[in-house]
């Protein structure tokens, strides 16, 4: 009777893996009604890890995105312990980098980061290419079979080519980016989205 017990139990739990199989992936809109959707995300909110690499420095921390409309929006860049590494605002009127509790406004965003860190990302396009869209500077577009972009490159305004890679995409019909890679000559950013709102 033992063995036909036993059996019985690795039956069940068996069957309990089976049932408990993780729900599959959405299948991304069509193409043109995931970006036009997409577009229309004027306000959003992203969390994210953020790891740096550039010829000076190394350094890794969160990254609170907040969108407010297409054309503003406020950042902040914090290491682990939650200690702010520079916060970031871009209006219609320009943009403002607070570091060390100094503030510093400029035109634009990429020159004035790059001439207080030492180091630039593509700041200009960011909302878009946050959200898997190319924007109007993205060149050499590549898609995957269900039409999301996947990689692109793109030149900021301080002049520097970077190569954008989207190594993956949350499991919904939106299918918006989780990892993603950014490289140029000498500098490298992870980012690791956990969560959008």
């Amino acid at each position: 009777m033992r063995p036909f017990f036993i059996s019985v139990i690795i039956l069940l739990l068996s069957a309990c893996t089976v049932f408990q199989r993780p729900v599959p992936a959405e299948t991304p809109l069509s193409t043109n009604e995931r970006e036009q959707q997409i577009l229309m995300l004027q306000q959003f909110s992203l969390q994210a890890s953020v790891g740096i690499k550039t010829p000076q420095e190394s350094l890794s921390g969160n990254l609170l995105w907040q969108q407010q409309n297409s054309a503003t929006y406020n950042a902040r860049l914090s290491n682990f312990l939650g200690i702010s590494l520079f916060e970031l605002s871009e209006t219609a009127q320009g943009s403002a980098i607070t570091i060390k509790g100094e503030t510093y406004r400029a035109v634009d965003t990429s020159t004035l980061l790059l001439q207080l860190s030492g180091w630039s990302m593509p700041l200009h396009d960011m909302p878009l290419w946050l959200r898997g869209l190319p924007g109007s500077k993205g060149r050499d577009i590549v898609r995957d079979e269900f039409g999301r972009v996947t990689a692109f490159n793109l030149t900021d305004s301080t002049g520097i080519v970077w190569q954008l890679q989207y190594q993956s995409f949350f499991p919904d019909s939106l299918a918006l980016p989780k990892r993603l890679l950014l490289q140029s000559n000498d500098s490298q950013i992870k980012i690791v989205i956990r969560s959008w709102q």
